[in-house]
């Protein structure tokens, strides 16, 4: 008989994972397969090295059927999934019903999670009312195909605008990128707060540094998670578009009371090669972005700024 056990099988980050975990789970749906995840056959950017290989989702979330990896790896008797799924779009998915009702109904932290997640929500709920503001750098603004971080400039115009138009007592700032933060506390000072999670400086993928962190990529993996959740905590929300904000808003579940989402094109826009990337990335910080159109274009979800 035929096994109507998938395993779901795939390398690459955090929450990009999360996000083909859910598109995985409504193809299950559809065709009558029970989904498991198994991470622990694949090398992933966060991940464990030891001497025993664990199932890295289950480290950061629980397995969402009652099969183990292992269970079904032991078997053999299981479909491979390791295809693209093509269930939901690859960006503003937080916008669609159906992605949050799965997500809901199926992604859960693991205990270990839960409790790095739970402390921190704890200390964030004793600063008042919170603006979270998502600052994606770093090696985003020169991958290729990828859609253009804000600019320093662009967040900071609707960070002030959020908190003109908003009762903010304070300013969550999540983000990887070590120069932004500095740059948001030299200008907000002492209304900035985030958490101690690692942060670099330049362009490279901050996964991929080399640390003398013991477990430096698996524990990256708990920081992500701690700002989605945190960022579902706060009131408002400026950001970009990255699969962190996006998620922060579909674990939120509702309406943020100012949400303002700034969209720019890909970073190859010009060409794909690091050169004509750096240069363009220069001329369109110093000229076009700076002004509303393409290259800042603000998708106000709360209604508020007109």
């Amino acid at each position: 008989m035929l096994s109507r056990t998938a395993l779901f099988r795939q390398e690459g980050a955090l929450f990009s994972s999360v996000w083909n975990v859910v598109g995985f789970i409504a193809w299950c749906q559809e065709q009558g397969f029970d989904p498991v995840v198994d991470f622990l056959s694949v090398s992933r950017v966060n991940s464990w090295k030891g001497n025993s290989p664990r199932n890295i989702w289950t480290e950061y979330f629980r397995q969402i059927s009652a099969v183990s990896a292992e269970e079904a790896i032991s078997r053999g008797d299981y479909l491979l999934f390791e295809e693209r799924p093509t269930a939901f779009p690859v960006h503003e998915y937080s916008q669609k019903q159906l992605y949050r009702e799965i997500f809901h109904q199926n992604i859960f932290l693991s205990e270990k999670a839960q409790q790095i997640v739970s402390f921190w929500e704890d200390l964030l709920a004793q600063e008042g009312k919170i603006l979270g503001v998502h600052a994606r750098g770093t090696d985003m603004k020169f991958a290729k195909s990828h859609l253009s971080p804000p600019t320093h400039f662009q967040l900071v115009m609707m960070v002030d605008r959020a908190m003109d138009v908003g009762t903010f007592d304070r300013i969550f700032l999540a983000t990887e990128d070590a120069i932004q933060l500095k740059l948001f506390e030299k200008r907000y000072g002492q209304k900035i707060m985030t958490t101690d999670s690692f942060r670099a400086r330049g362009n490279g993928k901050i996964a991929h540094r080399p640390s003398s962190v013991m477990q430096w990529s698996f524990l990256l993996g708990f920081q992500v998670i701690r700002d989605a959740w945190l960022l579902s905590q706060c009131a408002g929300l400026v950001s970009g578009y990255s699969n962190v904000s996006e998620h922060a808003q579909v674990i939120r579940n509702a309406p943020y009371e100012i949400n303002l989402q700034i969209r720019r094109p890909r970073v190859d826009i010009v060409g794909s090669s690091p050169g004509v990337i750096k240069v363009s990335n220069f001329l369109r910080e110093h000229t076009v972005s700076r002004f509303p159109g393409r290259d800042f274009k603000i998708v106000d979800r709360s209604g508020k700024i007109g």
